[in-house]
C-alpha cells in the first residue's frame, strides 16, 4: 500500500512539471499542424471514451471551444500544437486509439486512474519528445511495445497497476534518459534484465507485485542514483547482492515476499544513511538483528517479520525518533528469559510510534509497567505468541490511540484481545 500511494504522488508531481518548447518538427509523409493535432484529439476522444456520447465525458472537447482550450489539454505558445494531456482521475472508460501517435509535438501524457483498457498502441513510438508517460491504475493489458524505444527522451514511465504480460522489456536499458520506472502490481514473469544497470539517471525502480524469478542482478549496484527500489512480492531468489549496499542515496528499500536468503550486513547505516522504509518481510533470512539500524536517524518503518533473525532485540532502538512502524514478528528473536524485553524501555523515546509487532518470537519476562509510557500515537502492539508472564499493566490504559491490542498466555491455550477502543 506505501508502495502504491508513493508511486501515485510521484505521477501526480509529475504531472504538475512545467513544459519547455521544442521546435517544431514535420514528418516526411505529410506536415503534420495544429488542425492535424485537433482532429488527433477528436478521434483519440471517441475512443477514450468508447463512443459513448452519454457520458458527459469530455464536455469542452467541441467547436465552440479552441482544442488548446480543451480540458486537460496544453499547448505549445508559438506553434499551438499539444505539449500535455492530462487526464488523470476521470471514468473515460475507452481506449487509446492509433491517432495519438499524431500528437508528435506530446511531452506529456498522463492518463493515470481513466478506467482505460486495450493495449498501449504502438504509434506511441512516433511521440519523439513524449518524456512523461503515466497510463498508471487502468486495465491495460499485453507486452509493453517496443516502439517505445522511439521516445528516446523519456524521463518518467509509470505503468503500475494494470494487467500488463510478457517480460519486463530490456530494451528499457537503453533509455538512458529515464529517472522513474514504474511497472509494479502487473503480471509480468521472467528475470529482472540486468540491462537496468544502465540506466544511471534512475531514482525509482518498481518492479514489485509482479511474477518475476531468479536472482537480483548485481549490475543493479551501479545505479548510483537510485532512491527507491520495489521488488517485493515476487518470486525472487538468492542472497540480495552486496553491490547494492553501495547504493548509499536509498531511502524506501523493500524486498519483501520473495524467496531471498542470507544476512544482513553489521554496518547497514553507512550502506543506507538515508534510508527511511526497509521491509523484507516474508523471506527466508537468518543472522542477527543488525543493532547498528539505530544510527539511521530517518528510518520510519523497519520490517523484518517472517524471516529466521535470531539474539536479541537492541537497546538502542530509542534513538530512531522518526519510526513509526517496527514489526519483528515471526522470526527466533529473545531467549526466553527475563531481560528479553528490555529493549521496551529504549522504544518509550518513539513519540511517532504507531505500530509494534512482536508477535511468535521466543521473548520472556514480564510485561513491564513503562509498556504505558509509549507514544500515544500507537494503534497496534501485538506480542501474541512468546514466552512472557501473563500480566496487563494497568498503565497500558496511557495507550490512548491504542485499538488493537494482540496477546497470549504462555501456559493456557492462544487468545487474543482486540479493542475496538481501549479504556481501563
Amino acid at each position: 500500500m506505501i508502495a502504491a500511494i508513493i508511486i501515485f504522488f510521484l505521477c501526480f508531481i509529475a504531472s504538475q512539471t512545467l513544459l519547455v518548447f521544442m521546435p517544431y518538427a514535420t514528418t516526411a509523409a505529410m506536415p503534420l499542424s495544429s488542425e492535424t493535432d485537433k482532429l488527433a484529439l477528436l478521434a483519440l476522444k471517441v475512443k477514450l471514451t468508447n463512443g459513448n456520447h452519454d457520458n458527459n465525458a469530455l464536455p469542452s472537447w467541441n467547436e465552440s471551444l479552441h482544442f488548446c482550450e480543451w480540458q486537460g489539454v496544453t499547448c505549445s505558445r508559438r506553434h499551438k500544437r499539444v505539449s500535455a494531456l492530462q487526464l488523470q482521475n476521470q471514468d473515460l472508460g475507452g481506449t487509446l486509439g492509433p491517432t495519438l501517435g499524431n500528437l508528435t509535438f506530446l511531452k506529456k501524457l498522463n492518463l493515470t486512474n481513466v478506467n482505460l483498457y486495450g493495449e498501449i498502441p504502438r504509434e506511441v513510438g512516433r511521440l519523439k519528445r513524449l518524456q512523461i508517460l503515466c497510463l498508471d491504475m487502468n486495465n491495460v493489458h499485453g507486452e509493453v511495445p517496443m516502439e517505445i524505444t522511439n521516445c528516446s527522451k523519456l524521463e518518467v514511465v509509470f505503468l503500475t497497476h494494470n494487467n500488463l504480460t510478457g517480460k519486463v522489456p530490456s530494451w528499457f536499458g537503453s533509455m538512458v534518459h529515464l529517472t522513474w520506472l514504474q511497472l509494479g502490481a502487473n503480471n509480468l514473469v521472467g528475470r529482472i534484465p540486468p540491462s537496468l544497470g544502465n540506466l544511471s539517471s534512475l531514482e525509482t525502480l518498481s518492479l514489485a507485485y509482479n511474477h518475476l524469478e531468479g536472482n537480483i542482478p548485481h549490475i543493479l549496484g551501479r545505479l548510483s542514483n537510485l532512491n527507491y527500489i520495489f521488488l517485493g512480492s515476487n518470486n525472487l531468489s538468492g542472497m540480495i547482492p552486496p553491490s547494492l549496499y553501495n547504493l548509499s542515496n536509498i531511502r524506501h528499500f523493500d524486498l519483501g515476499k520473495n524467496q531471498l536468503v542470507g544476512t544482513l550486513p553489521s554496518n547497514i547505516d553507512h550502506a543506507f544513511p538515508n534510508l527511511q522504509q526497509f521491509t523484507i518481510p516474508l523471506n527466508q533470512f537468518t543472522g542477527t538483528f543488525p543493532s547498528s539500524i539505530s544510527n539511521l536517524s530517518q528510518l520510519q518503518v523497519f520490517d523484518i517479520g517472517v524471516n529466521s533473525f535470531r539474539g536479541p532485540i537492541p537497546l538502542t532502538l530509542g534513538r530512531l525518533n522518526k519510526l513509526q512502524v517496527l514489526i519483528m514478528d515471526y522470526n527466533n528473536l529473545g531467549s526466553g528469559q527475563p531481560h528479553d524485553l528490555d529493549f521496551l524501555s529504549s522504544l518509550t523515546n518513539l513519540t511517532q510510534l504507531q505500530r509494534l509487532s512482536f508477535e511468535a518470537n521466543n521473548l520472556g519476562g514480564v510485561l513491564p509497567d513503562l509498556i504505558g509510557n509509549l507514544s500515544t500515537h500507537l494503534y497496534l502492539l501485538d506480542m501474541w505468541v512468546n514466552q512472557i508472564s501473563w500480566r496487563i499493566p494497568q498503565t497500558i490504559g496511557n495507550l490512548i490511540g491504542l485499538t488493537k491490542l494482540i496477546l497470549a498466555h504462555p501456559l493456557r491455550d492462544q487468545f487474543q484481545i482486540q479493542l475496538e477502543s481501549l479504556k481501563i
